[in-house]
């Protein structure tokens, strides 16, 4: 396990997302739960491209630091 934000390119299935309420429910309107898989396509210069069953997106890295996968 590792956190999403240090995660390279690859597909993932989330273990834990421990954050505060809001970020959980705007990971959550992104499709972005626990046990749900999300591919990682980029992670560079504190951006992270995914792609999840909402579609493809940027989050900061720091947003992600409570995302275990």
């Amino acid at each position: 396990m590792q956190k999403l934000s240090h995660a390279a390119a690859g597909s993932y299935t989330v273990k834990w997302i421990f954050t505060e309420p809001d970020l959980k429910q705007i990971l959550k309107d992104l499709c972005i739960e626990v046990g749900k898989e999300i591919t990682v396509i980029s992670n560079s210069f504190g951006q992270i491209l995914l792609r999840s069953e909402a579609g493809a997106f940027v989050i900061e890295a720091d947003a992600a630091l409570g995302v275990t996968v």
